[in-house]
């Protein structure tokens, strides 16, 4: 049985053709998918519903994924939720930003399915 079966995952992504497609394909591996197509309604559902896994796009209108990140991860009540950060810009090796975020994980665009997967597994097995 998959670690992810019945796990909520909030995806935050403002292209809806990729929020669409990664919630599909989540819901496929039996996954509840909460969504939100920008920063400031990401962080208000990742409040309220409490999910086990956050993905979210580092450019969002209204908060980047950065700050909806920073704003969790040093919020006791938040801070243990794992987030998965997808950036469009590489860093360069640099992976400052992301850590002092407490990102969880980073991905850059484009990214297999598959790697997003493997790393909510390992997550979830936290």
């Amino acid at each position: 049985m998959s670690v992810l079966k019945n796990k909520s995952v909030l995806v935050i992504e403002s292209d809806e053709l990729i929020l669409n497609n990664l919630s599909s394909r989540l819901k496929k591996r039996e996954m509840i998918v909460i969504t939100a197509d920008d920063g400031y309604d990401g962080y208000t559902r990742a409040c309220t519903e409490f999910p086990d896994f956050i993905v979210t796009d580092d450019l969002l209108p209204s908060m980047s994924g950065f700050r909806l990140s920073r704003l969790l991860k040093f919020d006791e009540r938040y801070k243990n939720i794992p987030i998965i950060l997808i950036s469009s810009t590489p860093e360069n090796g640099n992976n400052t930003l992301h850590t002092q975020a407490g990102v969880d994980k980073l991905f850059y665009k484009p990214f297999r399915f598959s790697d997003l997967l493997l790393s909510l597994e390992e997550l979830g097995e936290k």
